[in-house]
């Protein structure tokens, strides 16, 4: 008897104990990436949108000691946070322009959380769908998810508000039960226009001259021939021919000035790109390049905003690629362009940063019916050419040249064109706020 009680109680304080949830102290917005930290890595949370107003929420098992908020940055109104129900904190993600939830990922400090732009019908369906569970990417292999889900299921409705002391300005981000979302309407059903048109933005106020000015930047150049088609051709020369058709678009109206760091076949290293868009106080800078894969079915065109942390490993890899293009040259980027040394401390001031995003988002609107795009159009990476901290900046890739699809637009001068077009219509909206 007495070895059996001594075994019972070893089994006891062998049990594995639960997992203590995840403390949250504090919210932070960046273009397109919604951090929280916490004293740990929190793995488990649920997702919803509602609409009027609208707005993405996000339920995740922690603790909360007081409620918290933060500013937002593109299409992201503000960020509020508040304890729900015991157990369960809610982030509300209050949106000025559909947006859905891309990834989220725990961190041993606690969790990024990726959007992305949508339309209009595509926000509508994600009211509709409801509470269902977010997939929580672990950052790494040692942490696990916890072996229980939280004490809300995700096809459960959460517990009455009148069993707890719950914030008043998070009841109205609540959603119905499921019975009641069955018998009636859900706010998603409302008839909307399926694809409304956005607010116009106000025209950029020129920073010199009587007109706003664009720099365009022909990516590469010179020795430095950037990516190789499939067929052999360079990069360098694609860039060039998007950039001045560009240029003669937005001549041909004459409403916008426009100035190229390179007329030619010249080599320029990153920094003197960056140097030109400053020292013009040009009112915007857009990096025109192509982009190559091992992946041959890998196309379409993205548009790159900066930041420090990319937003996906090809992300990475691209800028990585891109911000060599200064060995080549045998040039130090740091005697070139001294001033760029701190640039990441001024490239947090919200306003420059917040205005390359809306740009991004404009020029995705205006190129969506002359090129395929890649899953997601808008990505972020720390791109040496985009780290003017007073010029908005943009990178577009136009397309892989590794790709015979891409390639053939690319090299042919309607595709072009058509490209040319798209930037200049861009430009122009953001610029004069048409």
């Amino acid at each position: 008897m007495l070895l059996l009680l001594l075994l019972l109680l070893v089994g006891a304080v062998a049990a594995p104990l639960p997992a203590l949830a995840a403390r949250l102290t504090g919210l932070a917005m960046a273009p397109g990436v919604v951090t929280i930290t916490a004293d740990g890595p929190p793995a488990v949370a649920f997702q919803f949108a509602l609409a009027g107003p609208d707005r993405l929420v996000v339920d995740i098992p922690a603790v909360l000691p007081a409620p918290l908020a933060a500013a937002g940055a593109g299409n992201v109104r503000g960020l509020r946070a508040a304890m729900f129900a015991p157990g369960v904190a809610r982030l509300v993600i209050e949106l000025s322009g559909p947006l859905a939830i891309d990834a989220a990922r725990s961190r041993p400090d606690g969790m990024a959380i990726t959007l992305r732009r949508v339309t209009a019908a595509e926000f509508a369906k994600q009211v509709a769908r409801g509470r269902r569970p977010l997939p929580v990417e672990v950052a790494a292999p040692a942490m696990a998810l916890p072996p229980a889900a939280p004490a809300t299921s995700p096809t459960s409705p959460m517990p009455p508000t009148d069993d707890f002391a719950l914030p008043a300005d998070l009841f109205a981000d609540r959603p119905p039960p499921a019975a009641a979302r069955a018998a009636t309407p859900a706010p998603a059903a409302t008839p909307a226009p399926a694809d409304p048109e956005p607010p116009r933005p106000a025209p950029v106020r020129p920073r010199s001259g009587k007109q706003p000015l664009v720099v365009i930047d022909a990516g590469h150049g010179g020795k430095d021939v950037g990516a190789i088609s499939i067929d052999g051709r360079y990069e360098k020369d694609v860039t060039l021919a998007i950039a001045r058709a560009t240029a003669r678009e937005l001549q041909r109206s004459g409403r916008v000035r426009v100035r190229l760091t390179r007329e030619g076949d010249s080599f320029l290293p990153l920094g003197g790109r960056v140097s030109i868009a400053r020292q013009a106080r040009a009112d915007l800078f857009i990096s025109v390049h192509a982009d190559s894969a091992g992946n041959p079915q890998a196309r379409g065109a993205s548009v790159y905003t900066l930041s420090a942390v990319a937003s996906d490993a090809v992300a990475a890899r691209l800028a990585a690629r891109e911000n060599r293009a200064d060995i080549i040259g045998g040039i130090n980027l740091g005697q070139i362009a001294p001033d760029v040394g701190d640039i990441m401390i001024d490239l947090s001031r919200r306003a420059t940063s917040n205005v390359s995003v809306a740009f991004a988002d404009t020029l995705q609107d205006a190129l969506s019916n002359q090129v395929t795009f890649r899953s997601r159009f808008h990505h972020f990476a720390g791109f040496a050419v985009l780290k003017a901290p007073d010029v908005p900046s943009v990178l577009l890739e136009t397309g892989y040249l590794s790709n015979h699809d891409d390639a053939d637009l690319l090299f042919s001068d309607e595709g072009r064109r058509r490209i040319a077009r798209g930037i200049a219509l861009a430009v122009e909206r953001h610029l004069l706020g048409e």
